[in-house]
């Protein structure tokens, strides 16, 4: 038991034994004084606690609440990495409305951004795979030939394909 126990089961012993004789009316009015006692020393404690705070205030020795106007490394860290994140942000926002420019769905333009954001945050990700259907783009030329014969050539093309792209072999 703590000290703050034993002096609380002290107190309850005492207390016990001094109503144990008394009637429900008795004990109603009693307990009444004990609370008006409690209320008392309720109120001084934060009457005295006032005094305390309001001399402490006025102590010039003991100034420990000022801000010092030292450049500490972490401050400046601290200041540095909202600097970085602002500068990620308005990237990403930046790089949202390129994507929305060139008519990307906002799901894939969602997850394109949430791998971006998990690489520049997670040191372990070497690299990023994007999971988004794959659409299969052709270019269609349509030529007219002779209108006079309603003929027309129609010519399908493959988009340039930068994944066949071979860099630094010869």
């Amino acid at each position: 038991m703590t000290d703050d126990e034993k002096l609380f089961a002290k107190f309850y012993n005492e207390e016990k034994v001094l109503v144990k004789d008394m009637d429900s009316s008795q004990l109603r009015q009693h307990r009444e004084e004990l609370s008006k006692i409690a209320f008392e020393a309720k109120a001084r404690l934060v009457a005295a606690d006032d005094e305390i705070r309001e001399k402490k205030s006025k102590d010039k020795t003991t100034k420990n609440w000022t801000i010092s106007t030292e450049n500490t490394q972490t401050s400046s860290d601290a200041i540095a990495a909202v600097k970085t994140r602002t500068a990620r942000m308005s990237k990403m926002d930046k790089l949202r409305i390129d994507l929305r420019k060139s008519n990307i769905d906002e799901d894939t333009i969602n997850e394109m951004i949430r791998n971006l954001e998990r690489r520049a945050t997670e040191k372990d990700v070497k690299a990023i795979t994007f999971k988004s259907p794959s659409i299969e783009t052709k270019i269609v030329t349509v030529k007219t030939g002779n209108e006079s014969n309603g003929e027309a050539e129609i010519e399908v093309k493959q988009p340039f394909d930068s994944s066949k792209l071979k860099f630094g072999t010869k």
